[in-house]
């Protein structure tokens, strides 16, 4: 072989060679387009959606353009295989040649999904209805609404109103979040629910005569009762006896991962008053990390392993659900599983778990060990491992021994006295049963349902304003100034009926909480007087009331002088100071 010839081979081989580089660094580059979706995927429409798609595109774009950007589109997943039904469904009907559902539960979305939807059935999310039957519920059905309709006051111009809904409030607002029951129309008027539907082990329904009942419209289709849908609660109560809705998070009809990443996917339900996480995460660090480093965290990565794809933040998908590299990426539909406190309840409780997620509360330590499944202890490791992508074992140890002394604070000082005052005054029948008819029922919803709740969860995520301005100093304010003093005045006015040892029996509770030493300082001659002026200011039932005298002694509180004869000294220059 001459020497041209091995040049010649040398040369070719060369090409071959760049051009496998060039062709391998161009298939690197598309894949990479596609991930972040700076590329169209291909769409693939099966041919049992064709008729579907072409329909849509002209009744209803948004929808079908939502379709072609997803995953599924990529997949051959079309309209036809989310919605499909069967004959027996209780909501299906044909609708042009194709037996479909309007809703798409998680049983169905479980054909697919198995992992998915068996972790998010155990999850908390999942029995988000459970409120439907809750104190938070009685007060949208019951105190904001009415659980019967009524007659309006008044004509109203230009609408006519022949009767008010008294579950209106509940229905935009509580269900919207937690979910409904879905219903359809009965024919005598009525709704027919799940409860009705009685459906097996397989979603099938088995009551054939509350099938006979749907009220259905001229083409067949069943009608759903406005007031349970549309509805995308998480804990959605459907037809076909599963729980929860998938689109809750995954928007329909993209189901984009992008946004079930981000923080504010998670603000249509956490957010406001009484558990303000949206807020608080944006307060925190790491919400301020977000909104400045958002575009580089890599959110439209195929997998988005922390550690791997991105670092910059953590998102409430990140340390809630999200796979990361100390776990080998694995995500979870289960947000409980890294929670190691339940700050939802008036006394925060350890996230002790039994076989079915629920917190085991026996106090019975054998009996106790017995019934837990998943420890608060092994869902704080999981927890710790994503922290442990940006913070050293010491840093987070100290975090978490901030976080649980908080807790502690909260529970001992405020929440059990609180819960141990007005269980003595209903044992003792001086309030009554019916809840939120008593001012004082008010303020303890308010302790521990607002700023209790504010105060832990920012203590959770790490803002410091909401776990005190906005969280104890709210608590102790409310806790002084208005749940001692209205208890007090309950009991006062007990003894004036002749109630004396009803009245008696709750005094002693209250001296029992304030006789211990972290409440010494509401006792002493300063503060006590203070308050004690102060609590004669209060308003009972929405009259103002001035507490006697009467219902100080016996407590360790000053009791007031009486008014001087003579001229009152000059006002006292204000004390200066501020947050």
């Amino acid at each position: 072989m001459t020497l041209k010839t091995k040049q010649w081979i040398i040369f070719i081989l060369g090409l071959f060679f760049l051009g496998s580089l060039v062709l391998v660094q161009w298939m690197e580059v598309a894949r990479r387009r596609a991930e972040l979706g700076l590329a169209p995927h291909q769409i693939v429409v099966p041919a049992s959606s064709r008729q579907c798609v072409e329909c849509h595109q002209k009744q209803t774009p948004g929808l079908v353009d939502h379709w072609r950007h997803s995953t599924h589109a990529a997949k051959a997943v079309g309209c036809f295989e989310c919605h499909r039904a069967e004959k027996d469904d209780a909501d299906a009907f044909l609708h042009y040649g194709a037996t479909i559902a309007t809703v798409v539960t998680p049983r169905d979305c479980s054909k697919c999904h198995v992992r998915e939807a068996e972790e998010f059935a155990r999850s908390h999310h999942a029995q988000g209805g459970n409120i439907l039957a809750s104190l938070d519920n009685f007060l949208a059905e019951t105190v904001e609404g009415s659980r019967v309709p009524f007659d309006p006051h008044s004509p109203t111009p230009g609408f006519l109103v022949d009767k008010v809904n008294g579950m209106a409030s509940a229905a935009t607002g509580c269900k919207q979040c937690h979910g409904s029951k879905v219903a359809l129309l009965a024919t005598d008027g009525g709704r027919i629910t799940v409860d009705d539907l009685k459906p097996d082990k397989n979603g099938k329904p088995t009551n054939k005569e509350a099938l006979a009942r749907i009220r259905r419209n001229e083409e067949g289709k069943p009608l759903f009762h406005p007031e349970t849908w549309p509805n995308t609660g998480i804990g959605r109560i459907n037809l076909d006896g599963s729980l929860g809705s998938c689109s809750a998070c995954h928007s329909r009809h993209d189901f984009s991962p992008r946004r079930a990443r981000q923080p504010e996917n998670c603000a249509k339900c956490h957010l406001g008053p009484d558990h303000p996480q949206k807020e608080i995460y944006e307060e925190s660090k790491h919400g301020v990390a977000y909104r400045d480093l958002r575009e580089h965290m890599n959110l439209d990565a195929k997998d988005w392993v922390l550690g791997k794809d991105y670092t910059q933040a953590p998102t409430c998908a990140t340390c809630h659900m999200s796979g990361h590299t100390r776990n080998g990426g694995k995500v979870t539909h289960d947000p409980g599983e890294r929670i190691s406190w339940t700050n939802r309840p008036p006394v925060s409780l350890r996230m002790d778990t039994d076989e079915h997620g629920a917190v085991v509360k026996e106090t019975n330590p054998a009996r106790r060990r017995e019934l837990i499944k998943d420890t608060a202890e092994a869902k704080r490791q999981r927890m710790r491992q994503v922290c442990s992508h940006c913070h050293t074992p010491d840093y987070i140890s100290a975090f978490y021994k901030q976080y649980d002394d908080f807790v502690i604070l909260y529970n001992e000082k405020f929440a059990k006295p609180g819960q141990k005052i007005m269980k003595a005054l209903r044992d003792q029948g001086l309030i009554t049963k019916q809840q939120f008819d008593e001012r004082i029922e008010w303020t303890w919803f308010y302790l521990w349902h607002h700023e209790g709740r504010r105060a832990r969860h920012g203590a959770s995520m790490m803002a410091p304003d909401y776990a005190h301005w906005h969280g104890m100093y709210e608590v102790a304010e409310r806790f002084y100034q208005e749940l001692i003093p209205e208890a007090l005045e309950i009991a006062h006015q007990a003894e004036q009926a002749g109630k004396k040892e009803q009245a008696e029996a709750v005094r002693k509770v209250i001296d029992e909480i304030l006789q211990r030493p972290e409440h010494k300082w509401f006792r002493s001659q300063g503060a006590g007087f203070k308050n004690a002026a102060a609590l004669k200011r209060r308003r009972t039932l929405g009259q103002k009331n001035r507490l006697p005298v009467e219902a100080l002694r016996g407590l360790g509180l000053p009791q007031p002088a009486p008014k001087p004869a003579t001229k009152p000294p000059a006002k006292q220059a204000e004390l200066g100071g501020g947050g």
